[in-house]
């Protein structure tokens, strides 16, 4: 199994200073990769960690720099609010100027209001997203030519250079049955946020159930909470969501429980409500770190 780090570009606790801190520490201690939550514009009062929060790929341009050899995620690029094919130019120069280090999961979306804030469809999001993904591809992979059946962007005759340097995965977040089958359809991965374990595995043995799906692969986003002794924290919009918490010998059989179900990489979340501090953050890194 390997492990990512979701460093804080969003919440009151994100500063240039933290996202460069827990950038090189999880560098340090080894882990696989870091990544950044995406959103644009929030509505106020809206009970997230997002209010406030740094721009996506810009923010791993920034990180890119500072950093040698992790790999820069994504998670998740909302696909569908965005001009595909100027995301399509930005994550290949971003991987171009990383010497191949990038790595993406994209996600339909969730925030109605954010879409209305960016003039996007909220309503055709997920169909949308089935052909930015099909676009994409074809851009990276040096299609001269590309019609989409639900986006406005289409070219012909045209070159993208440079592409991406390395043979870049999709992930595909998200736990409707939607975004499963997205997932199968075209992606590379399933990518849904870990919710307590008793649900968590009716929804991979929902996934499981779809045809083509074992050949996919299963990339999880959990929590770390230290300072609880329950293995859960509250999701942006209330649900439960799965955790690392106080209790090591507990997280041991998490790994063990979810390495069972298929699961082959972690991505850690130490800044889950978007106000942990940046030396907590640090020490929930380094303490996972020791039995991971």
């Amino acid at each position: 199994m390997k492990y990512g780090v979701c460093i804080p570009n969003y919440g009151q606790s994100a500063t240039a200073e933290a996202l460069e801190e827990i950038s090189l520490e999880a560098e340090k201690l080894g882990y696989d990769s870091i990544w950044v939550t995406d959103h644009i514009l929030m509505q106020g009062q809206s009970g997230t960690p997002y209010e406030k929060i740094f721009e996506t790929i810009t923010s791993l341009s920034y990180l890119a720099g500072i950093t040698k050899n992790v790999k820069l995620g994504i998670s998740s690029l909302i696909l569908a609010m965005r001009n595909p094919i100027v995301a399509a130019k930005q994550l290949a120069t971003v991987d171009v100027l990383s010497r191949g280090r990038l790595m993406l999961a994209v996600a339909a979306g969730w925030n109605e209001r954010e879409f209305e804030y960016l003039a996007a469809d909220f309503h055709r999001r997920g169909r949308i997203l089935d052909d930015s993904i099909r676009l994409l591809r074809a851009l990276w992979r040096g299609d001269n030519s590309f019609q989409g059946k639900y986006i406005e962007q289409h070219y012909s005759d045209a070159v993208f250079e440079p592409k991406p340097l390395s043979n870049l995965e999709i992930w595909v977040g998200g736990v409707s049955p939607a975004a499963m089958k997205r997932a199968v359809r075209l992606g590379d991965a399933w990518h849904p946020n870990a919710y307590p374990m008793d649900q968590f595995k009716k929804m991979v043995e929902s996934f499981r159930s779809i045809a083509g799906s074992e050949k996919k692969k299963i990339c999880v986003r959990i929590g770390i909470n230290l300072e609880s002794e329950k293995q859960e924290y509250q999701g942006p919009r209330g649900e439960r969501r799965l955790a690392f918490s106080s209790d090591m010998e507990g997280n041991k059989e998490l790994i063990e429980e979810l390495d069972s179900l298929g699961v082959s990489y972690l991505l850690v979340v130490p800044n889950h409500n978007g106000m942990i501090p940046t030396e907590k953050q640090v020490l929930a890194l380094r303490e996972l770190g020791k039995i991971i």
